[in-house]
């Protein structure tokens, strides 16, 4: 998924947008390893009840999207050289990408907000290879 030709970003910083008090999820600054990733987005499971996640494991999964430049550090979607190089298809990702952006538009935690939207994101895949 996330690819040996993705450059890692040990120094993204977040912020949360709606606060002007400086916030970083992120303890991992030496990086996280690939495997350690991938291990984390391969074993989702479907049916995620949010409630039952805890902040450390949401900012966890923000951490590992932002080392791999997934999103930006205000939580936006940052894939334009993964659908360039074709690793991803544009076409079949934009409209369930689109749908949780939206449902976590008013979300200002970056945390919550990144954790929220790849879960829609994953879900809607894991219900569409069933």
């Amino acid at each position: 998924m996330l690819g040996s030709n993705v450059t890692k970003n040990p120094t993204s910083l977040a912020t949360v947008s709606s606060c002007s008090e400086y916030f970083d999820p992120c303890t991992h600054h030496n990086g996280i390893p690939e495997e350690e990733a991938e291990a984390v987005f391969n074993d989702w499971p479907a049916n995620l009840n949010l409630a039952t996640v805890s902040r450390t494991h949401k900012c966890y999964v923000s951490c590992i999207l932002l080392y791999y430049d997934l999103i930006g550090t205000s939580g936006e979607v940052t894939l334009d050289k993964y659908f360039d190089s074709k690793i991803i298809d544009e076409f079949a990702f934009s409209p369930i990408m689109r749908r949780c952006l939206y449902e976590y538009r008013k979300e200002t935690d970056l945390c919550e907000h990144t954790f929220g939207v790849f879960n829609c994101f994953r879900q809607e895949r894991l219900l569409s290879s069933n």
